[in-house]
């Protein structure tokens, strides 16, 4: 079952794509896009494993972001953190995008991917642990993201790294097909995997 997403505001184009293990019905990976107040909470989350047992971890967490979300994303991990204490637990990469300035902050805990694709790569990194188990303080990081260039979040189940140069045909598509395609090209069998492309349009 694939999932889509997709908000725009203004010139800012923002979609994610996924779909779950092979064999499973339901993905245990989420996105969550929402907008408030001219900014953007982006999330990636992943719950541990695979099929409806990290599915209902994501969910929840879905349910908790649609409540409410704090301009600080290590605030808000944390929130989670407690809030789904007992559970299997998940990994989580949160941001909060300025729509005007391209201002990111960003935080994140587990093997979820956030990076910066232009002229050069810039990577933001996850403190290590579980959301819900045990996780060492999430650290805030930021990043500015420019007209031509473009923001990837994603789950462990596509390639760790994925490098522009491998191709250059893609990234002159809209977010929506370079998601898709991502999750087609680099995605794992044996995991679920959810692709989040953020980029302002021409």
């Amino acid at each position: 079952m694939y999932r889509r997403d997709r908000l725009t505001v203004g010139n800012l184009s923002i979609a994610s794509f996924g779909r779950p293990c092979l064999g499973e019905r339901l993905s245990g990976d989420a996105a969550f896009i929402d907008e408030r107040d001219g900014r953007v909470c982006l999330a990636m989350l992943d719950g541990l494993g695979h099929g409806p047992a990290a599915h209902q971890v994501v969910q929840r967490a879905l349910a908790l972001l649609r409540l409410g979300w704090s301009p600080d994303p290590a605030a808000t991990l944390r929130t989670l953190h407690e809030a789904l204490r007992g559970t299997l637990g998940m990994a989580a990469g949160l941001g909060v995008l300025d729509v005007t300035s391209g201002e990111l902050a960003y935080a994140g805990v587990g093997n979820t991917v956030c990076c910066k694709l232009g002229v050069e790569t810039e990577r933001l990194f996850s403190a290590e642990g579980i959301v819900g188990s045990h996780m060492r303080p999430p650290v805030r990081r930021s990043l500015r993201l420019d007209r031509d260039e473009v923001l990837l979040l994603y789950s462990d189940g596509l390639s760790e790294r994925i490098d522009a140069k491998q191709y250059p045909q893609l990234w002159a598509h809209g977010a929506p097909a370079i998601a898709r395609n991502l999750v087609m090209r680099v995605g794992k069998d044996h995991d679920d995997a959810t692709c989040m492309v953020v980029r302002y349009e021409r």
